[in-house]
C-alpha cells in the first residue's frame, strides 16, 4: 500500500488539519514485501511530515533551518524525484556508483564538519549526501533501512592522515523504533582517546500502530577511538505533530559539549525547536533548549528553555554550548528578532551548577549581517553569524576567560541593486538594498560572561578592501592560547576565491596575528547537490585543541 501524497498547500481550517494528521497517523509504513516499495513508503511518510512542517512554519522560518533541517523539509518537495530514482534503481544493474551519486545532474556534497581530538585519535563528522544515497537504495547497509545523512572519518595519528569510515548508521535502534533516520548537522566530542560521541539531527518512527513520528536529536557512542559507533540513542525528542490540539515541532541545529566528571561522562546538548501552536505561542515560535546526560548518554534530562520567541518572522538559531571550570556551563546563540532583517544579536546564559539551571540572558554584541543577510557573493547561503564559543579551562593566568567570535558586516558596504530591500544589510537612509563585506570579530569576558569587551577585528587585511571574511570558529589550546580559523577572500580582489586563515592571539583576544593555511585559494563550489540544497558549501565548524 502506498502513502497518499501530502497536499502542498496551506491548510485553510482546523478540520482539514485534523483530517490530514489522522490520515498520516493511520497509514501503515509498508504493505508490500518489495524493498523498493518499502523505501518509497518510508520516503512518502517523511514527505508528508515535512510538508506539514513547511506549511505551518511559513517560508521565513523554513529558510532559517540548517542543512540537516532543510534536508528533512525538502523531502516534501523531492519525494517525486526520489521515487523516480528508486524506480530507475530497479532497472539499473548498478544504481549507486562508487561516487554515491543519485545522478550525474543531482550530484552530492559534504559540509558542516565538526572536529574532535583526544590524545592521538581524532574524528571529523560531516553531512554527507554520499551516505544518504546508499541507505536510500536497496539493499541498504542499515538493517532497519533507516536513512543516514551522516559520515565520519578517523585519524589515529593526531590528524596527520585520515581514513573515511563511511556511513554512520543508527542501528541497532532503540526499543519500539521502526526507523531512526539521521539528518546530519553533526557535532562530535570526546572525553579520552577511546571515547567519542556523535550527535545528529534525527527523525524517529515508532513501531506502532499507530505509526508515530518524532523529531529528535540522536547520540552515538564509540569506545574504540572513533573506529566504530554503537546504536544511536535519543537525547531528546518531540512529536512532529499532535492533535487535538494541533501542535507541531521540528528540532534543528544541535550543538554538544562533553566532559568527564568524577569518572562519568557528562554530555551537554543544545538545539533549536521550531514549533507551531505550542505554549506560549498561538502560532509559530522558536526556542533554544538544553538537555544533559550525567551517565554517558544512557539517560537525559528534560529540556530547559534557554530563550523563546513567537511569530512567523522572528527566530533564534545556531546555539553553542561549552563547559567552563568547575560546574560552569555556557550556552550562547544568535537572535533574529526581525527575521532576516537588521537587528541581530548574540546572547549568552551561564549555569554554575552543571546545567541544572541558568542565569538570565546577557547580550554579548549586536551583529550586522554579511552579504545580503542571507547569501554572500558566489550565491551560497551564509546567515549564521555567530560560530565560535570557547572557554579557557587551563591552569594559566587566563583561566576562566570566555571568548566569542562571529562574522560581521559593519565596517564596509555598498549599494547593490540585486540586494534585498530592507534585508539584513541595509545601506543608506532609509534602508535600501546593499551588500555588507564580512569581517571576523572577537570579544571576551573576564567575569564569567557578565560583561563583554568591545569587539576586536581579527582579520588584518586593509579595512578598505572590499572582500569577505566568514565562517569563523574559535578554540583555546592547552597553554591558554586563543585561535580562530576562518574563510578569507583577501587574495582575490574580485571577492570570489577563498583561502583558509588561522589567527592566533597571544594576549587573550586583544591582538591577532594572521597566518594563511591554504597554499592555493579555491573557488566556492556549490550547486553540487540538487537533492538537498544547491546553495550549500562546506564550512569549518570547529577547531581541535592543540597539545
Amino acid at each position: 500500500m502506498r502513502f497518499p501524497k501530502a497536499p502542498r498547500q496551506s491548510y485553510k481550517n482546523s478540520v482539514q488539519k485534523l483530517l490530514f494528521m489522522a490520515l498520516l497517523l493511520l497509514t501503515p509504513i509498508s504493505g508490500r514485501a518489495d524493498e523498493f516499495d518499502d523505501q518509497k513508503n518510508h520516503i512518502q511518510q517523511l514527505s508528508n511530515q515535512a510538508n506539514s512542517v513547511r506549511d505551518n512554519l511559513g517560508p521565513d522560518l523554513v529558510n532559517a533551518l540548517s542543512k540537516g533541517g532543510a534536508l528533512f523539509v525538502t523531502l516534501g518537495d523531492k519525494a517525486d524525484l526520489l521515487d523516480r530514482a528508486l524506480d530507475a534503481g530497479k532497472l539499473a544493474s548498478n544504481p549507486v556508483e562508487a561516487e554515491n551519486f543519485i545522478s550525474r545532474l543531482a550530484g552530492s556534497t559534504q559540509s558542516e564538519e565538526s572536529v574532535s581530538w583526544c590524545g592521538i585519535n581524532a574524528i571529523i563528522g560531516f553531512n554527507d549526501s554520499g551516505s544518504f544515497v546508499p541507505t536510500l537504495f536497496p539493499p541498504s547497509p542499515s538493517p532497519s533501512r533507516s536513512f543516514s545523512f551522516d559520515g565520519w572519518t578517523v585519524s589515529a595519528n593526531a590528524g596527520a592522515s585520515f581514513s573515511d569510515k563511511g556511513i554512520l548508521l543508527a542501528d541497532p535502534l532503540p526499543p519500539a523504533t521502526r526507523f531512526l533516520d539521521l539528518f546530519g548537522d553533526p557535532v562530535v566530542g570526546c572525553t579520552d582517546s577511546a571515547t567519542f560521541y556523535y550527535a545528529s539531527l534525527a527523525t524517529r518512527t515508532t513501531t506502532g500502530p499507530p505509526f508515530f513520528g518524532f523529531t529528535a536529536i540522536s547520540l552515538s557512542k564509540s569506545t574504540d577511538g572513533g573506529a566504530s559507533f554503537g546504536g544511536a540513542k535519543i537525547a531528546v525528542q518531540k512529536p512532529i505533530f499532535t492533535f487535538p490540539p494541533f501542535t507541531l515541532h521540528s528540532l534543528d541545529k544541535e550543538w554538544m559539549a562533553v566532559q568527564r566528571v568524577s569518572g562519568a561522562d557528562t554530555i551537554h546538548i543544545t538545539y533549536t525547536d521550531f514549533f507551531f501552536n505550542s505554549p506560549p505561542c498561538p502560532g509559530s515560535g522558536v526556542s533554544i533548549e538544553y538537555v544533559r546526560s550525567t551517565d554517558g548518554g544512557a539517560t537525559f534530562s528534560s529540556p530547559i528553555v534557554i530563550d523563546q520567541i513567537c511569530g512567523f518572522f522572528p527566530f533564534l538559531e545556531d546555539s553553542h554550548v561549552a563547559v567552563g571550570n568547575g560546574s560552569d556551563v555556557y550556552v550562547a546563540w544568535e537572535s533574529y528578532p526581525n527575521g532576516f532583517r537588521p537587528g541581530r544579536q548574540i546572547k549568552i546564559r551561564k549555569s554554575t551548577n552543571g546545567g541544572a539551571s541558568f542565569a538570565p540572558a546577557v547580550v554579548v554584541t549586536d551583529v550586522t549581517a554579511v552579504g545580503s543577510g542571507f547569501y554572500v557573493q558566489g550565491l551560497f547561503r551564509d546567515f549564521f553569524d555567530f560560530q565560535g564559543l570557547a572557554v579557557d579551562t587551563t591552569g594559566g593566568p587566563k583561566r576562566g576567560n570566555v571568548y566569542i567570535t562571529w562574522q560581521d558586516g559593519r565596517n564596509l558596504n555598498q549599494t547593490d541593486p540585486f540586494g534585498f530591500i530592507g534585508g539584513g544589510c541595509p545601506v543608506g537612509s532609509p534602508p535600501g538594498p546593499g551588500y555588507c563585506f564580512g569581517d571576523v570579530f572577537s570579544t571576551r569576558s573576564l567575569d564569567g560572561g557578565a560583561t563583554w569587551s568591545a569587539p576586536v577585528r581579527v582579520n588584518d587585511d586593509p579595512i578598505t578592501l572590499m572582500v569577505d571574511q566568514m565562517f569563523p570558529a574559535a578554540e583555546v589550546d592547552g597553554k591558554g592560547q586563543l585561535f580562530t580559523v576562518f574563510s578569507d577572500r583577501r587574495r582575490d580582489s574580485r571577492n570570489f576565491l577563498i583561502d583558509t586563515f588561522v589567527a592566533i592571539s597571544p594576549d587573550a583576544g586583544q591582538t591577532w596575528k594572521n597566518h594563511r593555511v591554504t597554499k592555493n585559494n579555491f573557488a566556492a563550489i556549490h550547486g553540487e547537490d540538487l537533492v538537498v540544497n544547491p546553495a550549500y558549501m562546506g564550512i569549518i565548524s570547529a577547531l581541535p585543541r592543540t597539545a
